[in-house]
């Protein structure tokens, strides 16, 4: 069931599935500006949307909460943002200084350093944009398409499809991963079947990786890579402008790893 409230003269659309809609969902996200947040709660039967801003409630961030479409079927969450319009373009290596800054649909207060798309440090991060929060049943994966926005995904996930031309893409812990960032970064927690990463402008960071497939592409940034010992198969890993970092490979002689850095080094641990 859909419902639109507000908070602070702000809309924000929630939405709790219904007729018999339990277990494990696909949610299927088109959020051209903004962050999705999901979350897979091992205590929840049911998925729950919470669609919203931070900004003016005559703002065109407001009019798309208004305006988002939310439905379930046996099978997928279905929610889909409408755009924003842009408000944030990609820069090279550059320092900004002090007032408002505004990155990838994100703005920031203070001094911000950015690096191949990447924000690494200063200022206070401002949510602005569309921010979606989601809650799904263990068992539950991911699809999210992205313009200028990131995605945030907490929890045990059985899948990710996530692109996102202006943003970056974080999971926690994901069973299978396919993930495209234009102009940001992919990070993982843990990866317990198979990655597909890549990333034209940011790096690419695995915390856990005990898979048995990873094809994994940073053009300009880094990669590291952590694999466990519960890890087989093949590692590719390739960086354009960037260096490779792998632990975890030294002397495993059961994996077939390659691992190149066209402008950068490759190192093994």
């Amino acid at each position: 069931m859909n419902e639109i409230t507000t908070r602070d003269n702000t809309p924000e659309q929630t939405f709790t599935a219904r007729n018999g809609h339990t277990g494990p969902v696909l949610a299927d996200v088109t959020c051209p500006t903004g962050t999705v947040y999901a979350h897979v709660d091992p205590a929840a039967t049911v998925a729950t949307v919470r669609v919203l801003t931070r900004e003016d409630r005559n703002s065109a961030a407001a009019e798309a909460v208004r305006n988002t479409k939310i439905s379930q079927t046996a099978e997928r969450l279905i929610i889909v943002v409408p755009d924003v319009p842009a408000t944030a373009h990609h820069f090279g290596n550059m320092t900004f200084g002090g007032g408002v800054t505004v990155i990838n649909g994100v703005r920031y207060t203070g001094n911000v350093t950015m690096v191949n798309g990447t924000v690494i440090s200063g200022g206070q991060q401002i949510p602005t944009g569309v921010e979606v929060y989601i809650t799904l049943p263990a068992g539950s994966g991911i699809r999210s398409r992205s313009k200028n926005g990131s995605l945030r995904a907490t929890g045990a996930v059985a899948a990710i499809e996530a692109e996102a031309t202006n943003g970056s893409i974080n999971a926690e812990c994901v069973g299978r991963i396919k993930a495209d960032a234009g102009n940001g970064s992919v990070k993982i927690g843990r990866v317990t079947q198979w990655i597909d990463a890549e990333a034209s402008n940011g790096s690419v960071k695995v915390e856990e990786y005990a898979g048995s497939a990873c094809r994994v592409r940073a053009g300009n940034g880094s990669v590291t890579f952590t694999v466990a010992p519960a890890a087989s198969g093949r590692i590719d890993i390739k960086a354009g402008n960037g260096s490779v970092k792998l632990y975890g490979v030294r002397g495993r002689t059961d994996l077939d790893v390659n691992a190149t850095a066209g402008n950068g080094s490759v190192k093994k641990f």
